[in-house]
């Protein structure tokens, strides 16, 4: 009887880790539409100006969530809600994601400009790296063998997707740097909403992650003259998607994951949107795949998925190792 109900329990565990993994893969097919609808806009906005867009739009969207979820739990209590107290080191940490993200879509963006997308796709897929590196100095996080091969491979399988490109791409050493920083900035907002979701509901961060970022890149608008709101109404259905649709929803998933995966896997399963966004292309746009394209995916998913096994294999002996512990203290 108690072999039957530790085998339940160990496949509950993997079930939820399973549904758990498939919502974070749906969170980064909703990112990987971001490509497609800036090519559908033909407003004329600058990147910084769309970004802009993204990121109030989605705030005002965040904050009536908030707006309704508070009322609706005053009307189910007769007792007042009990909210938490934000202390400084909270403040910082909201303030510091949001400035991340920020800086990550603001250097992406300009990276674009100065150097190929295959260069700045690739220097930007690095993230996982300083993630990880970031998640061992930090916190102390280890890896196993199995996990650090997956990450490897599918890392590898990211700069495959761009090989035919990086073969002709022209170098320029400030796209290329502005690329990797971007990378590192990423990272650590991943790192730091990691930190706030063992505290706060993956709604509220985005809120402020939303608020602050779109905050930080107004003055680079004003700076550079930039238009700031689209004119049309395919520019204005190209922001509203991706407001809603990316940052909204696929962003917002992905913060919820958060609270269940690390951040380092995360950033891994970051590395399916050129994938996704590829796909995509082939279907609405009928753009080419290369045989270097088709051998990334297929390099990335199998990289993916030794690494995430890994994971799900840890945290069942994990939840084994638990119920064994508590079948002998009672």
């Amino acid at each position: 009887m108690a072999n039957q109900l530790n085998l339940q329990r160990q496949l509950l565990g993997k079930m939820s880790t399973l549904i758990s993994l498939a919502l974070l893969l749906i969170g980064v097919v909703a990112l990987s539409f971001g490509s497609i609808f800036v090519k559908w806009s033909e407003d004329g906005l600058s990147s910084n100006a769309t970004v802009f867009n993204r990121l109030w739009l989605a705030a005002i969207a965040f904050g009536l969530w908030q707006f309704v979820k508070g009322i609706l739990e005053r009307l189910k209590s007769d007792e007042p809600v009990q909210k938490q107290p934000y202390t400084q080191k909270d403040v910082w940490l909201l303030l510091s994601a949001g400035i991340c993200w920020a800086a990550t879509l603001v250097l992406i963006a300009w990276s674009l400009t100065q150097t190929s997308v295959a260069i700045s796709t690739v220097l930007h897929n690095l993230s996982p790296i300083f993630t990880s590196l970031g998640a061992w100095l930090l916190f102390g996080h280890g890896f196993n063998r199995q996990f650090l091969i997956g990450g490897a491979i599918a890392i590898g399988g990211a700069i495959t997707l761009e090989f035919e490109e990086l073969a002709i791409a022209t170098v320029h050493v400030q796209g290329g740097i502005a690329a990797i920083v971007s990378a590192v900035f990423f990272a650590v907002y991943l790192l730091i909403v990691e930190q706030l979701r063992t505290k706060f509901a993956p709604m509220m961060i985005q809120l402020w992650v939303c608020g602050i970022s779109a905050l930080a890149i107004l003055p680079v608008l004003l700076l550079t003259g930039d238009r700031l709101f689209p004119v049309t109404q395919s520019g204005w259905l190209s922001v509203l998607a991706l407001a809603f649709v990316c940052q909204v929803f696929g962003h917002g998933i992905l913060t919820y994951s958060l609270d269940k995966f690390s951040s380092v896997v995360v950033s891994l399963a970051h590395l399916l949107e050129p994938v996704f966004s590829s796909i995509f292309a082939l279907v609405i746009f009928w753009e080419r795949l290369s045989f270097s394209n088709w051998v990334g995916f297929a390099v990335v998913l199998t990289g993916l998925y030794i690494a995430v096994s890994s994971f799900i294999t840890v945290d069942s002996t994990l939840d084994e190792a638990t119920i064994v512990a508590h079948d002998v203290s009672t």
